[in-house]
């Protein structure tokens, strides 16, 4: 798209999934890009890195690693009394 400002309206979504051996652990790699110029969407709010036990971003924020693991396998996190830094609270119209 030449000349053109995109106004990313379609999208592509890849993800990978990596499991390492090792510590028979999982982990989804997803990238996102616009379809009409191609541009790559970057993950907001994520540190750098590579973690087993939380979400983190590439060096350049265009792939998100978030590690995963077969349901029932690892206890849920709202199956705890308390979540740290997760509260739900009802909005009155």
């Amino acid at each position: 798209m030449k000349n053109k400002i995109c106004e990313h309206k379609q999208f592509e979504a890849k993800v990978n999934v990596i499991r390492f051996e090792d510590s028979k652990r999982f982990m989804a790699e997803v990238h996102v890009k616009c379809v009409e110029c191609s541009t790559p969407f970057q993950f907001l709010g994520m540190e750098m890195g590579l973690d087993y036990d939380k979400p983190m971003i590439e060096v350049d924020g265009c792939e998100a690693r978030l590690p995963i693991a077969p349901q029932g396998e690892v206890p849920h996190p709202l199956g705890h009394k308390f979540v740290k830094g997760f509260s739900i609270k009802k909005v009155s119209d």
